[in-house]
């Protein structure tokens, strides 16, 4: 009994030491308590005149707990934990991405649940309405390298995703170091060429002809319906 009781007391000793960077998770089948080491999550945001006032606006990067009601700052590092036990405390967690601006009353774009995003670009206005369109690409919490990138712009005050196309998440992989800070386009996928976006769908669906077929292409966007 006794030896039980100051088991305990040492486990509760040190779970209590353990810095704000850590988290714990319970190994029932191996009997023992398992680190999961933190990190502080990148939130991105970019400038642009998203609804057509003339004015800059901030669209910003938010990462929300329904569990808890709250904005989620600190979560499971990818680098240094298994990634199913990440993946497990997002959605445990109950936890979405969204973006919002600076403007009061402004729409939300509510996205999926996800560690964050990839990319957020601002791809100027492309369909010539006023209105700066962007492009995203969410870091999603699954076990596929296989993604896409979404076209948004607002539409009678509502974000309205207006094109869609395959890419692949090697396009952000980086050597050890050389991390851009953010990314302004999708290398192969998404690219600026003389004042021109460009892109390739990887699910080559999106294509007229048998010969565009895995060539970039001029990215055109409809306006809105």
């Amino acid at each position: 009994m006794i030896k039980t009781i100051l088991s305990y007391l040492i486990i509760i000793t040190f779970i209590s030491c353990i810095d704000k960077n850590t988290s714990t998770k319970e190994n029932i089948s191996s009997n023992k308590i398992e680190i999961i080491k933190m990190h502080k999550l990148e939130k991105l945001f970019i400038t642009g005149d998203f609804n057509g006032d003339k004015k800059l606006d901030t669209l910003f990067q938010h990462n929300f707990s329904e569990l808890n009601k709250k904005e989620i700052d600190r979560a499971p590092d990818p680098y240094q934990n298994d990634w199913e036990d990440v993946v497990d405390w997002f959605f445990k967690q109950e936890s979405y991405v969204y973006l919002s601006t600076n403007k009061n009353n402004a729409d939300k774009l509510y996205l999926t649940t996800a560690q964050g995003l990839y990319c957020l670009i601002n791809i100027g206005d492309n369909n010539s309405d006023g209105k700066d369109e962007i492009a995203l690409v969410t870091d999603l919490c699954d076990f596929s390298r296989i993604n896409s990138c979404s076209i948004y712009t607002i539409c009678e005050n509502k974000w309205t995703k207006l094109k869609q196309f395959g890419i692949h998440e090697g396009s952000f992989d980086y050597k050890e170091g050389q991390r851009p800070i953010k990314y302004l386009e999708i290398k192969d996928y998404l690219e600026k060429h003389n004042g021109k976006w460009l892109y390739k769908d990887n699910d080559q669906i999106d294509y007229d002809t048998p010969e565009e077929v895995g060539k970039m292409k001029e990215l055109k966007i409809d306006k809105c319906n």
